[in-house]
């Protein structure tokens, strides 16, 4: 250090170091934040057939025919079981161009437990 202030190397190595060190840590926690696109597909299936379960135990009557049947992503949305984006559809996580308001789920219920298990078929 002169009399008058850091030098201009002082200063070019603290910018530097501090660099490296941003560098490091934004690269380290950057991992943190990654999407895989398998596990939000598995997520947004998961929801679907969660909401789904909801909607045949409100809805028993689905089920006086039969003990299975399928409905649509659609139907969901359109119950408010599910939202989808401005334009009503709720899209793939993987790809925003592919919709999966016509992705169908299969709903059995069986009606000594009053229970139903849904699950998505593509």
């Amino acid at each position: 250090m002169n009399k008058l202030g850091y030098s201009k190397i002082e200063i070019l190595v603290v910018i530097v170091l501090l660099g490296i060190v941003a560098f490091v840590t934004i690269n380290k926690t950057s991992y943190a934040f990654a999407v895989n696109g398998a596990d939000a597909v598995k997520e947004v299936n998961y929801l679907i057939e969660i909401q789904a379960e909801d909607y045949a135990l409100a809805n028993t009557s689905l089920f006086e025919e039969t003990n299975t049947t399928y409905i649509s992503v659609e139907d969901l949305i359109e119950a408010g079981y599910l939202i989808g984006n401005e334009d009503g559809l709720l899209t793939d996580p993987t790809d925003s161009s592919k919709n999966l308001n016509d992705t169908k789920v299969k709903l059995e219920y069986n009606a000594s437990e009053n229970s139903v298990y849904a699950t998505v078929v593509d």
